[in-house]
């Protein structure tokens, strides 16, 4: 320990003295430590923790599993769960669960609250407690029992100022009273999840089917019953139950997947891994650096080293001194990493689009990031102090001081060592500008896609309506008319839409289909389309452009023939070498306000659309759906869709007026503009792109650092022989091809190294890529250029002070 600490306070002594060298290294490993703890971060908590519910390992997601497809989940049935939940003898606990957004009125404008419905066992399966009041009871899932709710602690303290009496309040909820019975706990995954207030699931009469899947479902595993049993049991379940329900059931089972796997998407645990490599090359790149600058300090301290030989000092002992200066270094280093990274943090969980984390997911600078931290600094420290510390410690100590007296070597070996890490440097960097370069090309053709719309001057904005609320479909349709008449007459609009699922907002509703004269397929195994229901002005509203046939008129009312449009895919793919206008499409009724499934409406094409992009820009192949009118079938939870003649966002305030002159506890919300559902489309992809890049102009920068670095440094010890060529006539562009031949072989082999790194890699990103191909010829090409280029131009300046330098100076060079 007194070696250790007297070895410390030299090394600080040492580093004082060398201010540049000191402030560049501190910089440099600021840089690559701080990006790895906070990348890690984000690993660590989406990744590596375990859940944070109690029981974590025996809860389970549920689901079914649609015939034909055995990586694929679907919604449940309410009868299919009932059955599940009576039959099986494997978990303790199940609890279905769905979306339950509701409006919030009785204090001032209503307000929209994202909710969720669960049964009541759902919170016993996750094992949390309120912190104050309860969560739901035993029997409050049942009919006339579950008029309660339970609020996220997020809630509590935005709408109701964390006030600890609202345990027991009524509060209106869609115009009906609940009671507050509890409050979750602050920073608990609850905080952080879609849903702000939860409801018990109850299933009521008109949920009785088999046919209509509009939940999910988890449960807790007894104590000792495995995964496996678990599948087992359920899969047998499944298929007694498609046995005799074959109409709805024929070829489903149950799929039993653990949470712990499925809460994290494979695109997020990409990302994540491909940044978390990206982090780890610059500061692989950084360390080489660091490596080459302590060897060239190593040429410096040689006769220091030489003295503490020739008193006695070991060369363990003086690697050991060696290394504790770099192992120190790197430790400041990673105190002003740990601060960049605590930055960084900061600001990617601000970059982030909403929700794209899992809610169990918990970022932050805790003591597992930090000790990460601690322990890459010291890895660190050995990694780009070791080979220097053995250089400098050699055997030959004399013949070393010999070839640094003249200046014109400083012996073979280190040159070798030098120029690998500089390689080494200019194919990682070539890893990374190749993987950013593919993400950020990927991230252009997305938006070049076409989404088959005109997003100029279009907002949208959801316009929920209780089920409750209408007594008929035809009083919910008259409604909705009354709205969009109010909207339609205000100034500077130009046409008003009603529409089930937004464009880039995903299905909707997903409907199996039969085509009329085709042979019968069991409705249980049919394919599926999208189906949104609209009024016969969306398609103008949004711009879409017909192919052949018309749209929806508003004469396609209750009592008229059932008519459809379908987009060209559908068309493509159902009806080729065929004329689809005049065919008929068979499709069961979705009955308003139930979850049910009537008698099949045989639906009349009577137009071709161009495809409308309903999910995101990097879907490759467009979904087939078919458009109906809302008044031939009505549904609730419509949204809006408006075409201004003008920036739409200045009709915010006008068009909550106008609404509410038809309903004043009418929400609405998630006021949008066509343009950001685009660009909130292509969020994560822009994420990915930025970053990699970022990180790989770091990369970039510290590549041609190194080389300008080992290319200077070879000027400075072959100044000697330099002014001898000049003496006997070298001209000023011999010097310069002699010491850019050096350059140049060296990123050669770096860019061929990286090369073959980046086909042998790449297709790694695939899954992240759109439009472009994971060894596209062309990124890799542009890569290669700019490499070349930049480790030319890094050459290029020390050789070209070189050819300048007086011949006699040279000579007189020591």
């Amino acid at each position: 320990m007194r070696d250790f600490w007297q070895d410390v306070q030299y090394g600080l002594r040492t580093l004082r003295k060398s201010p540049g060298f000191t402030a560049v290294a501190l910089l440099t490993l600021a840089i690559g430590i701080g990006a790895n703890t906070a990348i890690f971060s984000f690993v660590d908590g989406v990744l590596l923790k375990p859940l944070p519910y109690a029981n974590a390992d025996r809860i389970m997601r549920v689901l079914e599993k649609p015939p034909g497809s055995p990586d694929a989940r679907n919604g449940i049935s309410t009868l299919n769960f009932l059955d599940w939940q009576r039959q099986n003898s494997v978990f303790q606990y199940m609890a279905a669960r769905t979306g339950g957004s509701v409006t919030l009125t009785g204090s001032g404008n209503p307000v929209q609250l994202r909710g969720q419905r669960m049964s009541a066992h759902g919170f016993d399966i996750l094992g949390v407690q309120a912190v104050l009041g309860r969560t739901f009871a035993a029997d409050e899932d049942q009919p006339g029992k579950s008029k309660v709710a339970v609020l996220s602690n997020a809630l509590w303290a935005s709408q109701f100022g964390s006030d600890p009496a609202v345990v027991g309040r009524v509060i209106q909820l869609d115009n009906e009273p609940h009671v507050v019975i509890g409050v979750l706990p602050a920073g608990s995954a609850f905080d952080r999840t879609f849903a702000q207030i939860f409801r018990p699931l109850v299933f009521e009469p008109q949920n009785m089917t088999r046919n209509f899947h509009w939940f999910g479902a988890m449960g807790l595993l007894k104590p000792g019953v495995t995964v496996e049993k678990a599948k087992a049991e359920m899969d047998a379940i499944g298929q007694r139950i498609a046995r005799d329900y074959p109409d709805s059931n024929k070829g489903w089972s149950v799929a039993v997947d653990p949470l712990a796997e499925v809460v994290v998407g494979p695109q997020l645990r990409k990302s994540l891994y491909v940044l978390l490599a990206a982090v780890g090359m610059v500061l692989l790149i950084g360390c080489a650096n660091l490596a080459n600058l302590t060897l060239a300090r190593g040429t410096v301290r040689e006769r220091e080293v030489a003295i503490r030989v020739s008193v006695g000092a070991s060369r363990w002992r003086l690697i050991q001194q060696f290394l504790t200066e770099s192992v120190l270094l790197s430790y400041l280093g990673g105190v002003l990493g740990v601060a960049l990274g605590y930055a960084l943090i900061a600001g990617l969980k601000a970059a982030l689009p909403p929700f794209s984390l899992p809610s169990e997911a918990t970022i932050t600078l805790d003591s597992r990031v930090l000790l990460f931290a601690i322990g890459l600094s010291i890895l660190t420290g050995l990694v780009f102090g070791l080979a220097p510390a053995i250089q400098a410690t050699r055997s030959d100590l004399a013949g070393s001081m010999k070839e640094g007296s003249r200046g014109s070597s400083t012996g073979g070996a280190k040159h070798r060592l030098r120029s690998a890490l500089v390689v080494t440097e200019v194919a990682l960097a070539f890893l990374l500008l190749a993987g950013s370069g593919l993400l950020i090309r990927s991230f252009f053709a997305m938006q070049q896609v076409a989404t088959g719309f005109n997003t100029e001057n279009v907002i949208t904005a959801g316009l929920p309506t209780s089920e409750k609320r209408f007594a008929t479909p035809e009083a919910l349709n008259t409604y909705l008319r009354q709205v969009v008449a109010n909207l339609e007459s205000l100034p500077g609009v130009r046409d008003v839409a009603l529409t089930s699922a937004l464009p880039m907002q995903g299905w909707g509703y997903g409907m199996p289909f039969q085509i009329a004269d085709k042979p019968i397929v069991d409705r249980a195994n049919r394919k599926a389309c999208f189906f949104k229901m609209v009024t016969p002005s969306y398609f103008r509203t949004i711009g879409m452009t017909f192919v052949k046939g018309r749209g929806l008129a508003e004469g396609d009312g209750k009592g008229a023939p059932p008519v459809t449009v379908i987009n060209e895919t559908m068309a493509r793919k159902h009806f080729p070498n065929e004329e689809p206008v005049g065919k008929r499409i068979l499709i069961q009724e979705i009955v308003p306000g139930k979850t049910a499934l009537g008698p099949e409406i045989p639906w009349e094409v009577v137009g071709v659309v161009k495809d409308e992009k309903v999910g995101s820009l990097d879907e490759t192949d467009s979904s087939p759906g078919m458009y109906v009118s809302k008044e031939q079938s009505p549904t609730f939870g419509q949204a809006l869709v408006i075409r201004a003649a003008m920036d739409p966002r200045r009709l915010q305030n006008a068009i909550t007026d106008a609404v509410h002159q038809v309903n004043k506890d009418q929400a609405l919300t998630d006021f949008k503009t066509l343009e950001q559902i685009k660009a909130e489309s292509m969020a994560d992809n822009r994420l990915n792109s930025i970053m990699l890049g970022g990180f790989a102009m770091v990369a970039l920068l510290l590549s041609a650092i190194g080389i300008y670095g080992v290319i200077s440094y070879s000027v400075v010890q072959r100044t000697h022989e330099i002014g001898i060529r000049a003496a006997m006539g070298a001209r000023a562009g011999d010097v310069v091809g002699l010491i850019l031949k050096r350059g140049v072989v060296m990123a050669a082999l770096g860019l061929g190294i990286g090369l073959l790194g980046a086909l042998a890699l790449t297709h790694l990103l695939a899954t992240l890529l759109f439009g472009v191909g994971a060894r596209d010829p062309l990124t890799l090409g542009a890569v290669a250029a700019v490499l070349a280029f930049v480790a030319l131009l890094a050459s290029y300046l020390p050789a070209r002070r070189a050819a300048k330098v007086d011949p006699m100076i040279c000579l007189r060079y020591e």
